[in-house]
């Protein structure tokens, strides 16, 4: 007999091939991140999916040799630069982040590296884009070593050493060929330097002596005769904006205006000031730093900047390739954010239109409000200026929507930097401060309010974070909005400094779960594990361990998106705000009459089955209540008889509890045959099933 052709060894193959695949899965699965439970979602608050932060450099590129632009973000202060790919197209652009693009440059730490001023060229003539950044440690080469299509970075340091001995600390550069040799010379414009440099605002030129690819930069005040002073900052942007064959330059600066000048020179620049070009762009912010780029695919020279509070402008150019004239175009690089910095977050339906509003406080102590124009399923918001425009508590505030006087409308109270609390009654039509409920309650220094029933007895409790962590101070409501302290009730609890408190069912245990915003962009998370009466925290690092953002998180929850689970909105101290979609699993189903007590995937029913059938698990709660609702991570996957996956009907973190999930087979277009369904977990159980499909 010929074991090999045999049905017997048809099916060990089958089982080894399975137990294999069961073996891949779980070692995957042992690596499952908490961080599948919050899924960051851009386009929420940034719609053209570009995120910003503070004193932003554009530059743009086609990085993926796709045909269109992507974008290359500098910026001083996150350490980083920026990459967006543009997944839209050359006339309608729509940009995504990605972090693998330069996560090579920084894979050892932001030591010896720079953010501030990236720009690319092909410095060594080989066909691709090379990147040079501009910052902190003068002109750093990077060398694309990949091809046009897929960059691979090498670092250089043989190409700007003399260069960076005359720059300074905080140099903008900018490549063009200004003597029309055929290869690539260089503007500097030259920043604030921490340590002594160049007089900040002038503008420096490099000739290149050396070849296209093989450049050697040689400084020469020819490039940049007639070049005055331009401020505190000068940042060069070159482009050829009238098509006669040579480079025209604007000079971004420390200030609200920009500075254009016309080349009329032949072998050498001659620049010369053209005061009209671009007066009409706006006046209200400053340090604005242009590039061009033909973003919207009509082949002529777009303008966009970047400004200190991060927000990329765009001015479309409705003119000609010979004759440009400049639109303020406020579709491209829409940011949902306040205006100013130091952002909170309450969200609440606040216009009883049947979806989430958001509102924010600031550092000038105002409150700012955005309207959900959108609906309970896919957000909107839309920063509405009139809306208590009349209230000020004078700095860094906080407010939160609370329904105190419980007459079915919002109420606001907010903490300030004095460590004061405010209220300001709804009265329908206005507001009216309420200078005795909270009067009684100072934590010295900046106070962030959040309200919570702690004891479940129906009414609002109120814990108020300080600067200090030992200022922090609990209050029970006795039912009359009677305030009384009672720092008991966070026993066990350690807030940070600087904290931004709010309270949530993140457990879905039906008690409230205090999460904590620290000054460094991370989240405190302590978990309820007594219950609604009487609360007993133990701190959870995990469940939150890889949201985070820049500086002074402020956390907010709220169903956003309709899904029936609570997502996740930080504000910043950037003024930014970041959305984080909650993926985590709400397949529980109780067909148990008690609480599971051990790991079980039970035969699916039916068995055959035509055209679907139920899968079931348990995964047990644990020894004792307080172990309730701890998560795990795995998976549960169909595989046909060659071992190959049908599909995935759930994977990432999972609750405790009864599950039960449907299999539709009819939807895969599968043939007759045995299946197998296989449960992973990241404890080490896994488990595999075998199940009939009849068509």
């Amino acid at each position: 007999m010929n074991l090999i052709n045999s049905p017997e060894y048809s099916q060990i193959h089958q089982r080894i091939f399975i137990k294999l695949v069961i073996i891949f899965i779980f070692l995957f699965s042992c690596n499952l991140s908490f961080a599948q439970i919050w899924q960051k979602v851009d386009s929420v608050f940034s719609p053209s999916g570009v995120t910003v932060n503070s004193f932003s450099a554009p530059y743009f590129c086609d990085l993926d040799g796709d045909g269109d632009f992507d974008l290359i973000l500098g910026n001083t202060s996150l350490s980083r630069i920026k990459y967006f790919q543009n997944t839209g197209t050359k006339f309608q652009p729509k940009f995504k982040e990605d972090t693998s693009m330069f996560s090579s440059i920084y894979a050892s730490g932001y030591m010896g590296t720079n953010s501030y001023y990236p720009v690319t060229c092909d410095l060594d003539g080989d066909g691709d884009f090379d990147l040079i950044i501009g910052g902190y440690n003068g002109l750093l080469f990077y060398n694309n070593i990949g091809d046009s299509t897929f960059p691979i970075w090498q670092k250089i340091d043989t190409v700007f050493p003399g260069v960076n001995s005359q720059i300074g600390t905080d140099a903008k550069p900018e490549f063009a060929d200004l003597d029309r040799d055929g290869d690539l010379d260089l503007l500097v414009g030259i920043g604030e330097s921490l340590f002594g440099g160049p007089t900040a605002g002038i503008t420096m030129g490099f000739r290149n002596t050396g070849s296209k690819s093989v450049p050697k930069f040689i400084k020469d005040n020819a490039l940049v005769l007639d070049l005055p002073d331009a401020g505190l900052n000068s940042y060069p942007a070159l482009a050829d904006l009238d098509s006669d064959g040579d480079s025209e330059l604007l000079l971004g600066r420390d200030i609200s205006s920009l500075l254009y000048y016309a080349n009329t020179g032949t072998t050498n620049p001659q620049w010369t000031r053209n005061t009209t070009r671009f007066a009409m762009v706006e006046t209200k912010t400053y340090w604005k730093n242009p590039t061009f780029c033909d973003l919207d695919g009509d082949n002529d020279y777009d303008l966009i900047y970047g400004t200190s509070d991060g927000t990329l402008f765009f001015y479309k150019n409705i003119g000609t390739p010979t004759s440009p004239e400049y639109q303020y175009d406020g579709s491209y690089f829409q940011l949902i954010r306040i205006d100013g910095g130091a952002s909170t977050v309450s969200l609440a339906d606040y216009d009883n239109d049947g979806d989430i509003d958001l509102m924010s406080g600031d550092w000038l102590g105002k409150f700012q409000y955005f309207k959900n124009e959108g609906s309970n399923s896919v957000p909107k918001f839309k920063k509405t200026e009139t809306l208590f425009t009349n209230i000020d508590i004078g700095s860094y505030s906080s407010p939160v929507f609370v329904d105190l006087d419980q007459d079915g409308d919002y109420d606001i109270v907010s903490g300030g930097l004095n460590g004061k609390v405010y209220c300001h009654i709804n009265n329908g039509m206005f507001f009216t401060a309420n200078t005795t409920l909270f009067g009684h309650i100072n934590v010295i220094g900046r106070a962030a309010p959040a309200f919570v029933d702690i004891d479940g007895d129906g009414d609002l409790d109120l814990l108020v974070a300080a600067e200090l962590p030992a200022n922090t101070k609990f209050y029970l409501n006795d039912g009359y909005n009677n305030f009384t302290q009672k720092d008991s009730m966070i026993a066990g609890i350690t807030t940070p400094r600087d904290a931004h408190p709010t309270f949530a069912d993140i457990d879905r245990d039906f008690d409230f779960d205090l999460i904590l915003g620290r000054i460094d962009g991370k989240i405190v998370y302590y978990e309820n594990t007594g219950n609604k009466n009487n609360p007993v925290w133990e701190r959870n690092d995990t469940f939150f361990a890889n949201v985070r953002v820049k500086q002074h998180a402020a956390p907010g929850f709220a169903d956003i998106d309709g899904d029936g689970k609570l997502d996740l909105v930080l504000g910043e101290y950037d003024g930014n705000f970041t959305f984080f979609k909650n993926m985590l699993s709400t397949s529980i189903v109780n067909y148990y009459v008690r609480p599971p007590e051990e790991f079980v995937l039970m035969q699916n029913y039916p068995n055959p089955f035509n055209p679907s059938t139920k899968i079931r698990f348990s995964i047990p709660f644990g020894k004792n209540k307080d172990q309730l609702y701890r998560l795990i991570d795995g998976s549960l996957k169909v595989y046909n008889q060659l071992g190959q996956e049908v599909t995935t009907l759930f994977s990432g973190p999972i609750r405790p509890g009864a599950h039960e999930f449907d299999f539709y087979a009819s939807a895969y277009g599968i043939p007759s045959g045995v299946y197998y369904y296989v449960l992973v977990l990241s404890n080490g159980y896994f488990e595999s099933k075998k199940m009939l499909y009849l068509k």
